[in-house]
């Protein structure tokens, strides 16, 4: 026989509990989820709203002549409401005015008063507005209090503790649940440890600073009177991403529909099962989704179509920025005690192939490169100078800033400087220290390797083969473990003497080359950004050692793709790094007569995941493939007119397309260049054949323009005047109507010996430097 219900109180309780089946990250370890979403309020909240409501009842504390008063973030306010207009009461809610829409339309559809404080107080600013307002006027309201009521654990200690018990037959290894006003975590521990001291009780935290609706930070926010520590067994923290993308992944990969507070719980109970090799964990799900549909948890993130070779997962990757339509992207800079070599150029012609390809597209891209101007090699650089640190490194920096011009190379959003940044150097290390990741010895701070069980990932090295002394200097310091890297040096006796250290608790020290970017890019870009740029020669160490600074302080990866390009080798081997080696020296090669723009388009004109074969010959074929479309640019200004032409619109079409597909294709450079190619012999047919309407020449002007923001390999403007050389022109071309043919010839012979090259259109002569 069906229950039959008195009113709809009475379907307070008795959620179900659901397996989720395809998120665990172990099998032997069955996640089950209690979908409070369920209650008739749609939350867990309706239960200690019911619960208080009915203990101030008979307690006396309540009665028609009251209005219920509550501060809440939404739910709780839902719950209360609920039940007010059951039994006939008025109720005054106080919310912080950042709270979803869908709550206060909810809230107001039951007959709720409503009053916001300002958004940046979140839920403490109501709090401190209905504790004033009771003050006042102790006659008019009663306060749920829902922090200090402790009714509020009560309803979980008598209601939802019992059913997880009887649900599971009593079998389960560990319940979650997360921490606003903690009355579902403190219920349930007092409970579940009469009930089975074994189990575990988890609470789940999110971090400073966060954006979950429903949850507070113990130190941040004012602390419920309710919430007692050490009733917990544990505490896990959440990121915000990391609980708004549980809570898609909930919808998508389970079809349980929740909102950001219980994508938290069920990030906390994922990374639990991950730690466990065998149970049962039951995570509480406070409520549904429906009432986040106008906040940013389900705002869709557009598909790029842009797919991208993550280093880090040895796979292709479609790029979802963070932040939809803006980028955030670091790269690894040059160190400040030479000119830049072969293998820094490519490195910083990719990231500028990355950045100019990702705002073709239509993305802002906040783009920092590091500048390294504190390490052994530019102390050492600067002694042997002569010099002081800061006027040596500086030389440098502005030869790297006039190399970056020759070389057609976007100046980077930002080029922090690692001397700039030791402050926040020296305070990661502490944060690393307070987690248990580093330790201090004999003056030196050292990050321990051991208690990062992911090290590795990204490289795949294996510490038990690692090559000892590959990351540090094993004579000149003194670890636990030969495997640890410095995050802080104890500074030498030269270093002191000529000021180069910073004075910390540890002492004397100056920061470790791994320590310093990690700093600078939490610094500029916060804890996860989107994309890292590099040569493959640094992955090891100095990014597995980067990850492992990062993401032991923060709990996740400091960055979401990982992209990585080859080394330019010299015959089969990759070069020195000496400026003084010529076969590897940038200005080597400029002073050779080769320009910035040649050395870019041979460099572009390969995959930047395959390795380059250096050699001065590579570069003179790049040179003649690069006059070809010179030649082409030249007769786009100068051929003669023209109808409109469909061909024109399709071959700008196709050409397009095919720059697109083939850079979307993880940044397929030589394919896209292969696409130039084709669409300058269908326009040079076209040129020749037809002409070009002044239309026609707009359109192709700005399809190249548009596919040159991102290569920068084309010269679209015309060049300078130069009246000495028109004026001869003129002269030949005179000489030529009047056939004097033998004059025409002598003008041009001497042309030739400027160095330029004539040549006879329909249109009339026209002249390029050669």
């Amino acid at each position: 026989m069906k229950k039959k219900y008195g009113n709809i109180l009475d379907l307070i309780g008795s959620t179900p509990l659901v397996p989720v089946s395809r998120m665990s990250p172990n099998a032997g370890v069955e996640i089950l989820a209690k979908l409070e979403s369920f209650n008739p309020g749609g939350s867990v909240k309706d239960r200690p709203a019911l619960y208080m409501i009915e203990e101030a009842e008979r307690k006396g504390e309540l009665n028609e002549e009251k209005i219920i008063l509550e501060a809440t973030s939404g739910n709780t306010g839902i719950g209360l409401s609920l039940v007010a207009a059951v039994k006939g009461y008025r109720i005054l809610l106080v919310m912080s005015e950042a709270v979803s829409e869908e709550r206060k339309k909810i809230l107001r559809a039951m007959g709720a008063d409503l009053k916001f404080t300002p958004a940046h107080l979140s839920t403490d600013g109501a709090i401190e507005f209905v504790y004033d307002l009771i003050r006042e006027e102790p006659q008019k309201y009663w306060l749920a209090d829902q922090f200090n009521n402790e009714a509020n654990w009560l309803a979980h200690y008598h209601g939802t503790a019992p059913e997880i018990w009887e649900q599971t037959g009593g079998r389960l290894s560990a319940v979650v649940a997360t921490m606003g006003t903690t009355g579902t975590l403190m219920g349930l521990a007092r409970r579940f440890k009469e009930l089975d001291p074994g189990v575990v009780v988890v609470g789940v935290e999110p971090y400073r600073g966060h954006k979950i609706q429903g949850l507070k930070n113990m130190k941040e926010s004012y602390r419920p009177g309710i919430f007692e520590r050490k009733r917990a067994d544990r505490i896990i923290h959440v990121e915000d991403e990391e609980a708004y993308e549980t809570a898609r992944l909930l919808a998508r990969n389970e079809g349980i529909f929740v909102g950001m507070s219980s994508g938290a719980a069920m990030a906390g109970a994922l990374r639990l099962a991950g730690e466990m090799t065998e149970g049962r964990i039951v995570v509480i799900l406070p409520d549904g989704g429906e009432r986040y549909l106008s906040t940013s948890l389900f705002a869709d993130k557009k598909r790029s179509g842009l797919f991208l070779f993550d280093t880090l997962t040895r796979s292709r990757k479609e790029f979802i920025p963070l932040r939809e339509n803006h980028v955030s992207m670091y790269t690894c800079g040059p160190t400040l005690c030479q000119l830049i070599h072969l293998g820094h150029v490519r490195r910083f012609i990719f990231a500028d192939i990355v950045r100019r390809y990702l705002e073709y597209r239509g993305y802002t891209v906040k783009h920092v490169v590091n500048v390294t101007d504190l390490d052994d090699r530019t102390i050492g650089g600067a002694e042997k100078a002569g010099m002081s640190l800061r006027d040596f490194t500086e030389k440098y920096h502005q030869e790297f800033m006039k190399d970056l011009d020759t070389l057609r190379i976007k100046r980077a959003t930002s080029f922090p400087r690692a001397s700039e940044h030791v402050d926040e150097m020296i305070g990661l290390t502490r944060r690393l220290l307070d987690k248990g990741y580093g330790y201090e010895k004999l003056r030196s701070v050292y990050f321990d390797i051991s208690r990062f069980k992911e090290y590795g990932r990204l490289s795949r090295v294996d510490l038990e083969k690692m090559h000892l002394g590959k990351t540090v200097d094993l004579e000149q310091y003194e670890k636990e473990n030969p495997r640890d890297f410095t995050l802080l040096k104890r500074s030498t006796l030269n270093e002191l003497k000529r000021g180069i250290f910073y004075a910390t608790q540890w002492g004397n020290i100056r920061p470790s080359w791994h320590l310093e970017c990690p700093a600078m890019a939490m610094k500029h870009l916060g804890d996860t950004y989107d994309i890292h740029t590099s040569g493959v020669e640094l992955i090891f160490p100095h990014h597995e050692n980067a990850i492992a600074i990062s993401q032991a302080v923060t709990g996740k990866l400091p960055c979401n793709y990982w992209l990585h390009n080859e080394l330019i080798t010299m015959n089969g081997k990759k070069p020195s790094k000496s400026e003084d080696d010529p076969a590897i020296a940038l200005r080597s090669i400029l002073n050779a007569g080769y320009t910035g723009r040649e050395i870019r388009f041979w460099v572009i004109n390969h995959s930047y995941r395959r390795a380059i074969r250096f050699s001065i010959e590579r570069i003179d074929a790049s040179r003649r493939t690069l006059a070809h479309l010179d030649e082409f640019t030249r007769k786009l200004r100068v051929c003669r007119s023209g109808e409109p032409s469909g061909d024109v619109e399709q071959a700008v079409y196709d050409f397009r397309k095919g720059f697109t597909d083939a850079m979307d294709d993880d940044l397929g450079v030589p394919k896209a260049i292969a696409a130039l190619f084709e669409f300058s012999r269908r326009m040079n047919r076209i040129m020749e054949d037809k002409g070009l309407a002044s239309s026609d020449r707009k359109k192709v002007s700005e399809v190249l323009s548009g596919i040159n923001s991102v290569l920068e390999i084309l010269d679209l403007e015309p060049a300078e005047r130069d009246p000495v050389v028109e004026d001869l022109v003129s002269k030949r071309e005179t000489a030529r109507k009047a056939r004097d043919w033998a004059a025409a010839d002598k003008i041009r012979q001497e042309l030739r010996a400027m160095g330029i090259e004539v040549a006879d259109t329909a249109d009339g002569a026209v002249w390029k430097k050669v």
